[in-house]
């Protein structure tokens, strides 16, 4: 992310777990949400939580610190009384504003694609009902070939939520 245009020709099959991790850092709810309103400028953590509404002040606080962790956002406390504190994005931050621009143009193309197909109006709580139900039925199918109770397929599931190359990255 260094400002060039990148081509499919720069992909392959090693950046696929630098790709997902990517993927992961953008997935938690809010994050993409708290990324776009700083790339308005700095603000203020209840400017924030103004802004956002229906953020809780936790997972703001919980989003801006692994945003900060990340060296995306800069958190820069002010020495007054009562203390300041602000958060602007980095550098890096701000490249990863384009990346969010660049998957806002493609999820209006694929939005406009899927209306196309279906014949009516379709967002992104549609893909999620879809999701759901077809992990619902890949779940049940892999737990009847292997002969597991659901409380097995459930315990599997939480287990296997993060990859562990995200873990293992993300640490070193």
């Amino acid at each position: 992310m260094n400002g060039n245009k990148f081509s499919s020709a720069d992909l392959h099959k090693s950046d696929v777990e630098a790709i997902d991790f990517g993927l992961a850092v953008l997935s938690p709810r809010w994050t993409s949400e708290i990324l776009i309103d700083l790339s308005a400028g700095a603000k203020r953590t209840t400017h924030m939580l103004r802004d956002l509404p229906g953020i809780s002040a936790k997972t703001l606080c919980q989003r801006l610190r692994r945003l900060c962790e990340l060296q995306l956002v800069n958190r820069t406390t002010f020495p007054e009384v009562p203390p300041r504190v602000e958060y602007n994005l980095t550098a890096k931050g701000e490249e990863l504003t384009s990346v969010l621009s660049a998957l806002k143009v493609l999820g209006k193309e694929l939005i406009t694609a899927s209306q196309n197909i279906s014949g009516r109006k379709r967002g992104l709580k549609d893909v999620r009902v879809e999701s759901k139900e077809n992990a619902k039925e890949s779940t049940a199918s892999v737990e009847q070939e292997l002969g597991l109770s659901p409380e097995h397929s459930a315990l599997m599931t939480l287990e296997h939520e993060v990859p562990t190359h995200f873990l293992n990255s993300a640490h070193s």
